[in-house]
């Protein structure tokens, strides 16, 4: 199976969790996408032309899929120019500087996402309304076209009230944060199901995520103390609160920004997965799996050399 055939397999995985983020959060979506997906046709195609060359199936392909991730990460009422900007700097500083298709250190979805969420941390942290029947097309267009500005928001996730619960305990937290919990956990159930649907047709190994999920339940389990004012969260928690299976299976298993080694990628999925958990339980970002890749995306080429053999099976994403 090439390239092409790979990430358009990659992009059918996606489907699941693409629909059930569609259902819980609305349209904006699934506009983010099509945005981002416009953002990096363009830029695929200006960056060959500007080589005076036809651009590769595999690339246009990598650079659309890069794009579609990114625009799955963005808060549904984000503005387009917040859209365009984060797609633009994540194939610009993450994929063309290092000379395009399977050059790039940094995995370009990451970055975009990085560049936006320092850029702007509280339009990155909005994702709920307060109003039960959200809003009218008219009214998204708007807020997407940033001519209105959203009154009501609560941008608190699952992982947000974890990180700022202010000392009270694990079942007070709960009463808080079930109703956030459980539409993040059918999303991140059907990015599992695309996961799956990528082992079946062997896009990806199972080690790879296996070893993420490891290096962030185990320490999760290790110091999970019941539920005092001092936890750092469930197991349960981790896995389906923020972004960790979407992670493990399609942001993590880019080959092009991970080890090239069996032993490298193993030690890279545990480091991602303690990183992870790390920057959620002291850090100032509520979910970390964006800097926890690009810190294991810088790591990658020391992996290597300390990896006995090489033995690279997957084809780049």
């Amino acid at each position: 199976m090439n390239a092409h055939r790979q990430m358009v397999h990659t992009s059918l995985a996606l489907l699941p969790g693409f629909l059930a983020a569609s259902f819980v959060f609305g349209p904006g979506i699934g506009i983010n996408v099509l945005a981002a997906l416009l953002t990096a046709f363009v830029l695929e195609l200006g960056f060959y032309r500007v080589q005076n060359s036809h651009p590769p199936k595999a690339a246009v392909s990598a650079g659309l899929l890069a794009a579609a991730l990114l625009g799955l990460c963005l808060p549904p009422y984000l503005p387009l120019t917040h859209v365009i900007l984060g797609v633009s700097f994540g194939l610009i500083f993450g994929k063309y500087v290092y000379g395009g298709l399977g050059q790039n250190l940094f995995n370009p979805a990451m970055v975009g996402y990085a560049g936006l969420i320092v850029s702007a941390p509280l339009l990155m942290s909005q994702w709920y309304l307060d109003r039960p029947l959200g809003l009218s097309w008219m009214e998204l267009l708007a807020v997407k076209a940033g001519l209105l500005e959203l009154d009501g928001y609560s941008g608190a996730t699952a992982l947000d009230l974890l990180r700022n619960r202010q000392g009270t305990t694990m079942v007070e937290y709960w009463r808080l944060a079930e109703h956030r919990f459980e539409p993040q956990a059918m999303i991140s159930l059907g990015y599992f199901i695309g996961g799956l649907y990528l082992l079946k047709c062997k896009i990806i190994q199972w080690q790879l995520p296996a070893a993420m999920l490891a290096g962030l339940l185990l320490p999760a389990a290790l110091l999970f103390d019941a539920g005092s004012s001092d936890s750092f969260g469930s197991p349960l928690l981790h896995l389906l609160g923020g972004a960790t299976l979407f992670g493990a299976f399609f942001i993590i298993t880019d080959p092009v920004s991970s080890p090239n080694t069996r032993s490298g990628l193993i030690l890279y999925g545990l480091a991602i997965g303690a990183l992870t958990f790390l920057i959620r339980g002291f850090g100032s970002f509520p979910d970390g799996l964006a800097f926890a890749v690009l810190l294991a995306n810088a790591l990658g080429p020391l992996l290597d050399l300390m990896a006995p053999k090489p033995n690279r099976s997957q084809a780049p994403l």
